[in-house]
């Protein structure tokens, strides 16, 4: 929600955390097949996927589903999320979605993810010559 006096820009309520290059992060959505999804970023309310939808397999607004947060390619952390925002561009599909199921032990997982994220964000440091 926009404070007063505000005319647009981020409307969040929880800060992004934008996913680095440095991190190999994806999602599945089960129901759309074992595809890797994209992740765009992330915040403690909701994530932030893309995917080429090859003309048929789509998520809608309002729609609630399973999805996997992948560490690596075999750890991943079950979450629900519902779909509160989709754009397309051709074949792929931008989806904005929050989670569902936040007292859940894995949501809070994730949630101990998220502040990782934000200390390696704040302390680390990248070797790009490597």
């Amino acid at each position: 929600m926009n404070a007063p006096g505000d005319t647009g820009g981020e409307r969040r309520q929880n800060k992004r955390r934008t996913i680095l290059d440095h991190f190999s992060f994806y999602v599945n959505v089960p129901k759309l097949g074992s595809t890797r999804l994209q992740v765009s970023d992330v915040s403690e309310g909701g994530i932030g996927f893309s995917f080429d939808t090859l003309g048929q397999f789509k998520l809608s607004k309002d729609e609630v589903s399973n999805l996997n947060f992948y560490l690596n390619q075999s750890l991943f952390l079950a979450l629900k999320i519902q779909v509160v925002r989709t754009t397309e561009s051709g074949e792929l599909q931008q989806v904005g979605a929050i989670f569902l199921d936040t007292e859940d032990a894995q949501f809070k997982t994730f949630l101990t993810l998220v502040n990782l994220l934000d200390q390696l964000t704040d302390f680390a440091s990248v070797n790009d010559h490597a």
